[in-house]
């Protein structure tokens, strides 16, 4: 199967849901990501959004190849993503590119803006990625993947609907997350604990959740046509 996980951000894809595309690997499938931002604002440290931009891709980059993962990148800009005809053209590609049979996206009621608009634009193109006279580069496909919703910073306001045990891949999946470098000082400005802590308190609150060690959870879109299929969940 062709996985494909999309994110706002980068590092969203390691927080979120990282531990399913890893235990997705295992089992031989293609994994891909796409990112609707660069986080172009996401750190003090740089001069300037372009070289925040080049530093979080990189390090994208390294994160995906744990998982394996090829990548592609949207660079809209980050805390400012709008729900354009744009923006919605650049996601139907990106769908179209990776073929996929499953979606991993954000959550369209995240409390973060561009969580939010990124999982918005995901469940409300889902019916124009067979259309040929759909606005797009990429030709249609004729798959109807199931899409799920990974969880929320910390949970907030997210209730799973089925879980994924990633106990057996959760230190791969720290290791991926390691790699975005750039995120530990800048989430030290506005949280209270460490970006691995906050991983291992929320992964390990949702595997006490499921009757595991370590998990992460899902919520399922469902529209006519695009219902979603549990059993591709690995």
């Amino acid at each position: 199967m062709n996985i494909l996980a999309i994110g706002a951000h980068p590092d969203d894809i390691e927080v979120f849901c990282a531990g399913t595309l890893l235990k997705y690997k295992q089992q031989g499938h293609n994994i891909f990501i796409a990112l609707t931002t660069s986080g172009n604002i996401g750190s003090n440290e740089y001069a300037s959004r372009e070289e925040i931009a080049l530093a979080r891709e990189n390090e994208q980059l390294e994160a995906a190849k744990i998982m394996g993962a090829q990548v592609k990148f949207l660079r809209f800009d980050d805390q400012g993503l709008q729900d354009t005809p744009e923006t919605r053209r650049a996601v139907i590609n990106a769908i179209r590119w990776a073929n996929p049979d499953v979606i991993l996206a954000n959550y369209p009621e995240d409390p973060s803006t561009d969580h939010a608009v990124t999982g918005k634009i995901v469940s409300e193109v889902m019916l124009s990625i067979p259309g040929k006279l759909i606005p797009a580069d990429e030709p249609p496909i004729a798959k109807n993947p199931s899409l799920f919703y990974y969880g929320t910073p910390v949970g907030i306001g997210f209730l799973p609907e089925v879980y994924v045990d990633i106990t057996d891949v959760y230190e791969l999946k720290k290791e991926a997350l390691t790699k975005h470098t750039s995120q530990f000082n800048w989430m030290d400005v506005y949280q209270t604990h460490g970006l691995l802590d906050i991983l291992e308190i929320t992964d390990k609150f949702r595997g006490l959740q499921a009757g595991f060690i370590y998990a992460e959870g899902y919520r399922a879109f469902r529209l006519h046509g695009y219902m979603p299929n549990f059993k591709l969940l690995p």
